[in-house]
């Protein structure tokens, strides 16, 4: 056999291995939801789970809460976009609670200080929305997203946007791949 063939059989085995891993990675969902409660009660103070979807590429969950409140240590709670800005820049987790704005004008906001950041929060809603919401979910979390009585949390780091409505006391979390 010649070294040219040899290495082709090599490659084409390394793709095929390739592809079946891939394959085999797109089974698992991308959270477990034991483990995302725990990870979340860092953030807020969770009751019990209403939804929860995961796929290889995204979560979304809707939780009812104890409080509306959220837990100081883990999160930044500000009261402007700019400041909260600065936190998600450097990779901190926080409360957007800004007065007369919603999670979608808090969004714009940062887009147009930061077109990066804010394509970051606003792609941990969509990426979600498209294989990990029914379209129930859709409307509840639209809804939730243009109410000023909504705080939203986002974590860079988790690539996750959480939307607090504090009216329900209920937690909507979305996180994508993208």
């Amino acid at each position: 056999m010649t070294l040219w063939r040899t290495l082709s059989l090599l490659w084409a085995r390394s793709v095929a291995g390739l592809i079946g891993l891939t394959l085999l990675a797109s089974c698992f969902p991308m959270d477990a939801e034991e483990e995302l409660r725990e990870e979340l009660k860092q953030f807020v103070y969770l009751a019990q789970t209403r939804r929860f979807e995961s796929q290889a590429t995204c979560t979304a969950a809707i939780f009812d809460l104890a409080g509306t409140g959220v837990r100081s240590e883990a999160v930044r709670t500000v009261s402007n976009v700019r400041a909260g800005l600065k936190l998600v820049q450097e990779g901190r987790a926080v409360a957007f609670d800004v007065p007369g704005l919603t999670p979608n004008m808090v969004s714009e906001q940062m887009m147009s200080i930061n077109l990066y950041a804010g394509m970051g929060l606003i792609s941990s809603f969509v990426g979600p929305s498209l294989a990990c919401m029914d379209d129930q979910f859709q409307v509840d979390a639209y809804y939730a997203l243009m109410s000023q009585d909504t705080l939203t949390i986002y974590d860079p780091t988790m690539n996750a946007i959480m939307l607090l409505h504090r009216p329900r006391q209920l937690l909507f979390f979305m996180r994508g791949n993208v």
